[in-house]
């Protein structure tokens, strides 16, 4: 067995160890991973929702909370338009949910259902204005609605487009659109999942009924130097940085009127400094005692919302901030800026603690949706997940229950395997009203039967996609050696229509090539695309945009529909691009890993590195590890489960428990044998009990290749 592992820049780990306080292992890890950016370090180190990015950074944002007001303060009649995925359902919960707090009165919701295609159609058109809405809101769909959109504008109903998909060259004629793949739409992120798109407009909408919305402010403040003062100033504008200023002035030598500062302040905005008379007396020192400058004292206020602060100068603030950390201005006006917005944030229930409930879905949401797991995803996961462990919503306990997940702390694996599976298969076998049903309902015994007949609708799910997989199998065999290897391209008519981003999916995680599968109903082809990341599933289908009805996706999953006449030269013609591809099918020449261990270093350490750079998924992979020569200290028996192999492993000071999932050659590895690991630490939860691991992914005999 060859491991590689990527060369690390002993300066940007040395900048990392002492800007972060991070030891040398972890600061090495972090930088092989190219997470050493301070924007990048904050979204790993922080989980307070008061690092996520303002939606207010997309321009079509204010426009969308506008019109939406103006519905509930008309009690017009809104609808809802989502998708039947995991992410389009939880987006919906999401804005029904926002809405309603926000107090809208008529509210509804629609999916597709039965063998209904993804997104809006003229026939839900039709369906829309036969029932009188006034202003239709789509979520994790409608950015490729074109025409579909423009009917319903032109007939008088309002729409506001929220998704996460990949536009093309023409936009929908929208009220306003939120998405942040639309190019110079202003959001600086664009790996979000529908539901987090969603989650982000009701926070908009909860913030543009508090006093901070459409505000402007400036914050100040002066601080001495050797014989100067150097007086800081930044405007903000809904919370958001729009301007900023920095003079140092010899003490008394100079009149404000001369100043840039002048200029900045003479715009009739309200300054607000913490500690009032400390900042008055740095600006008579400035210029002078005929100095007027109208301050507002912050301070009161935030001793009120932070009592931490109670006490402390901005000085010694500054010197507590984790938030500075990640800013490269001046300390203790970064500081100041950072008290300033969570002052706002923590003042507001519904901008902190009563936002935390979108954050269970969308940390849902956004792990089924295979989105990035990097920036602002990493915190909207990793602050949901604990929310469903400490205080999950009422909706959700039964089925955390049903799944042996309560009160665990959850990570993305338990997602992905065990409750994103269960809301998924509702809207796989035609029924997503009831996944719906699911996450808005707030009474447990309704929650209990709506998770049973999920469970239940889960289960015939399981069976249907065995029994088409065995249909496909060796369809999916022929088709990839057919291609050279790098991708399956498989169609039959036998596979039900909802099963087939199950299908594809799997035989991409088998195969390890981009996977299409398609099912055909009616004289129309339905079809799923699954990929890795290699092959952008979006842009390759976007090649054969003239053969479809309709498609859309993005990066990792993407689907398609047509006419059952374009089925055989699509084939022909996508099989040809296939052979473009650079994702290869093959076995990995080497296994990665992030570090090589030795004995002394085998620690707990290791596992609070790997819980650092939780969640995983998406664009940062499970941390892996390499070790060489360890000892197999124990082999035991399979529990009547071949797939697995249980043994203990002796490297260092302790003995680690271990699991090596399908291994090929497990009769080589018996007690005594030493061996060259790559693993995944693990923690292993059981009957309330947590106990570390380590998860094999790769092993031989020492020194062998």
């Amino acid at each position: 067995m060859r491991v590689e592992i990527k060369p690390s820049d002993p300066a940007r780990v040395r900048r990392l160890k002492e800007r972060f306080s991070l030891s040398l292992l972890a600061a090495t890890v972090l930088e092989r991973r190219g997470i050493d950016s301070d924007e990048e370090m904050m979204f790993t180190l922080e989980s307070d929702a008061v690092y996520l990015h303002s939606p207010f950074e997309c321009d079509d944002v204010f426009p969308a909370v506008d019109r939406i007001g103006d519905a509930i303060e008309s009690d017009e009649s809104i609808l809802i338009f989502g998708d039947r995925d995991v992410d389009g359902v939880a987006a919906a919960a999401i804005m029904y949910r926002g809405l309603k707090e926000a107090g809208a009165k008529d509210v509804s919701t629609r999916l597709p259902r039965g063998d209904e295609p993804y997104g809006l159609t003229m026939a839900q058109v039709a369906e829309i204005q036969e029932k009188g809405y006034s202003l239709v809101i789509t979520v994790d769909c409608g950015i490729s609605a074109i025409e579909e959109v423009r009917t319903l504008e032109r007939s008088g109903i309002d729409v506001i487009v929220l998704d996460h998909h990949i536009p093309g060259e023409e936009l929908p004629p929208a009220a306003a659109i939120f998405d942040p793949l639309v190019p110079g739409c202003g959001y600086p992120f664009t790996g979000l999942a529908g539901c987090a798109v969603a989650a982000k407009m009701v926070w908009a909408l909860k913030f543009s009924q508090t006093d901070f919305y459409s505000s402007e402010c400036i914050l100040l403040h002066a601080e001495p130097r050797n014989g100067t003062i150097r007086i800081n100033a930044v405007r903000l504008e809904n919370l958001i940085e729009t301007d900023r200023i920095s003079e140092e002035l010899v003490e008394g030598a100079m009149s404000i009127e001369r100043t840039r500062l002048m200029d900045f302040l003479a715009v009739g905005l309200p300054v607000f400094v913490l500690d009032g008379d400390t900042e008055r007396n740095m600006l008579r020192k400035a210029f002078g005692s005929g100095v007027d400058i109208s301050l507002i004292d912050i301070r009161q206020r935030l001793d009120s919302i932070m009592p931490s602060a109670r006490g402390r100068s901005l000085f010694d603030l500054a010197m507590l901030s984790r938030a500075v950390r990640y800013r490269d201005g001046d300390r203790e006006m970064e500081a100041l800026l950072s008290l300033f917005r969570s002052m706002a944030f923590y003042s507001e229930p519904s901008l902190s603690s009563g936002f935390d409930r979108y954050l269970q879905l969308a940390a849902i949401g956004t792990t089924a949706d295979l989105m990035p797991m990097r920036n602002e995803n990493k915190i909207i996961v990793r602050r949901g997940l604990r929310l469903l462990g400490e205080r999950p919503l009422e909706c959700l306990k039964p089925l955390l229950g049903r799944q042996n997940l309560a009160g665990k702390l959850l990570n993305t694996r338990d997602i992905s395997f065990y409750v994103a599976p269960v809301i998924n298969a509702a809207g796989r076998m035609g029924d997503p009203d009831t996944a719906l049903s699911l996450l808005l309902c707030d009474d447990i015994r309704e929650a209990e039967a709506l998770t049973d007949r999920l469970l239940e609708l889960n289960r015939k799910r399981q069976k249907g996609e065995e029994d088409a997989l065995s249909l496909i199998a060796g369809k999916a065999a022929e088709s990839k050696e057919a291609l050279g290897g790098k991708m399956i391209i498989v169609s039959d008519s036998r596979i039900p229509r909802g099963l087939t981003g199950a299908l594809a999916s799997k035989l991409q995680k088998e195969h390890s090539v981009p996977a299409i599968v398609m099912s055909e109903s009616e004289d129309r082809v339905f079809a799923s695309m699954r990929s890795s990341g290699g092959c952008n599933a979006r842009s390759f289908l976007s090649l054969f945009a003239s053969f479809f009805d309709d498609f859309g996706g993005h990066r990792f999953a993407a689907g398609f529909s047509m006419p059952s006449g374009n089925r055989e030269r699509f084939i022909e013609v996508a099989s040809g691009y296939a052979a473009t591809l650079d994702e290869s099918g093959g076995e990995a020449e080497a296994v990665e890993a992030d570090a090589e261990i030795p004995p002394q270093y085998m620690t707990e350490d290791l596992w609070k590195i790997s819980q650092m750079l939780e969640p995983y998924g998406q664009e940062n992979g499970e941390l892996r590890f390499s070790i060489h020569g360890a000892e197999i200290a124990e082999v035991y028996p399979n529990r009547g489960d071949s797939r697995v192999l249980r043994f203990a492993v002796r490297f260092g000071s302790f003995i680690w428990p271990a699991l090596w999932w399908s291994p090929d050659d497990r009769d080589r590895y018996a007690r005594g044998v030493r061996a060259d690991i790559v693993f995944t630490p693990d923690v292993n939860y059981w009957k309330g009990q947590s106990k570390l691991q380590i998860i094999v992914q790769a092993m031989s005999e020492a020194g062998s290749d």
